[in-house]
C-alpha cells in the first residue's frame, strides 16, 4: 500500500515534476524566511511565549498544508479503484432531456456510462479521460499542473483543504511581514509601500539594497500568491456549493444535485464530518457515494412538468 501511494507521487508526465518541485521549494523558502528572518527580527532574538505561540501555530499550518498536499497527490481517484462492467449499462439519460440542441450530445455523453477508447474500459457518468495522467478519473474536476495530477472524486477534499491552508499560511505571513517592516523602518511611508509592491523598481531607483530587494521580493510575492490562492479557493467552493465540476461548469451542465442544499453538496464531497476536515488531514471523512452513482434532477418531460430525483 505504501509503495502504491508513493508511486502516485510521481507524475506520468516528467515535465510536471518541475511545478511540483517549485511548490516544494516555495514552501521551504517561506518557512525558512519566517523562522530565521521575520520572527527573530520582530522579537529581537528573545525567546518569549508569544514567539512560542507563533511557532506552534506556524507548525500547525505546515502540518495541514503538507499533509493535505501529500494525500491529494497520493490518493488514487481513477477508474482503477472500481470494477467496471464488461457490458455498457442501460442509458439513464435520454438525449431529449436537454432543451438546447447543441448540448444534447454533451449531456448524453457525460451523464451515461460510455466506452473510453484510450483506457479500453467502460467508465461511469461524470468520468473524464485525462491525457496527461493517461487514465480516466472518477468525477474529474480538473488537472492541477502545480500538483501534477487530476483532482477528482476521492482527492478533491485534500485539494480544497490544501488551498484553504495555503491561503491561511500566506495571510499569516503577510501579517508577520507588516510587523517586520514596522520593526525595521519604524514607520510606514511611500518608500516602504513602493518597496513592498514593486521591489525591482525600488531596487533600480536605489531605494533598496540587494538584501532588502530579496526581502521585499518575498514579501510582495506572498501578497500576489495570497490573492491568487483566494481566487482559486472561491472558485472551487462556488462549484462545490452548486454540485458541479469544472467541466460541467464550462459546458453549462446543471443536471447534478441542483435540488440539494449547501450542506448536502458539501457532504457529497467532504463526507459526513465535513465540519472537522479542516482541523487535520488525518480525520477520516470519506465522500458520500461511490463515485459511480449520482443524484440527478429530471425535469421537463413531454407529459409532465413536475420534477423528480433519480439516482444513476
Amino acid at each position: 500500500m505504501v509503495n502504491r501511494k508513493l508511486k502516485f507521487l510521481i507524475p506520468r508526465e516528467r515535465s510536471e515534476i518541475i511545478p511540483i518541485i517549485f511548490v516544494i521549494i516555495l514552501i521551504t523558502i517561506y518557512v525558512t524566511f519566517e523562522l530565521y528572518v521575520i520572527l527573530p527580527a520582530i522579537y529581537n532574538n528573545i525567546f518569549t511565549y508569544k514567539e512560542i505561540l507563533h511557532l506552534l501555530f506556524g507548525f500547525y499550518i505546515i502540518f495541514n498544508l503538507i499533509g493535505n498536499l501529500f494525500l491529494c497527490m497520493a490518493t488514487d481517484t481513477s477508474v482503477d479503484t472500481i470494477i467496471c462492467p464488461v457490458l455498457l449499462p442501460q442509458q439513464n439519460i435520454p438525449t431529449s432531456m436537454s432543451d438546447k440542441n447543441n448540448q444534447q450530445d454533451i449531456i448524453f455523453q457525460h451523464c451515461n456510462w460510455r466506452y473510453c477508447y484510450n483506457c479500453e474500459v467502460n467508465v461511469p457518468p461524470r468520468t473524464q479521460h485525462c491525457h496527461l495522467c493517461k487514465r480516466c478519473i472518477l468525477k474529474r474536476d480538473h488537472h492541477c499542473s502545480f500538483l501534477g495530477r487530476c483532482i477528482g472524486f476521492r482527492n478533491i477534499r485534500y485539494y480544497v483543504c490544501f488551498l484553504i491552508w495555503t491561503g491561511i499560511g500566506l495571510c499569516y505571513c503577510n501579517i508577520l511581514h507588516v510587523d517586520y517592516t514596522y520593526e525595521l523602518v519604524g514607520s510606514f511611508s511611500w518608500r516602504v509601500i513602493v518597496a513592498c509592491l514593486f521591489p525591482f523598481g525600488a531596487w533600480l531607483f536605489r531605494i533598496l539594497d540587494h538584501f532588502s530587494l530579496l526581502l521585499s521580493f518575498i514579501c510582495s510575492t506572498s501578497i500576489v500568491l495570497s490573492l491568487y490562492v483566494l481566487f482559486l479557493t472561491i472558485q472551487q467552493i462556488y462549484l462545490l456549493a452548486n454540485g458541479q465540476t469544472w467541466y460541467e461548469y464550462g459546458k453549462n451542465i446543471h443536471i447534478y444535485s441542483s435540488q440539494k442544499c449547501l450542506q448536502s453538496n458539501l457532504e457529497v464531497v467532504f463526507g459526513k464530518r465535513w465540519r472537522l476536515i479542516l482541523l487535520s488531514p488525518l480525520i477520516a471523512s470519506p465522500p458520500c457515494g461511490d463515485g459511480v452513482s449520482f443524484d440527478i434532477k429530471m425535469t421537463q418531460t413531454v407529459d409532465s412538468r413536475s420534477s423528480q430525483t433519480k439516482r444513476i
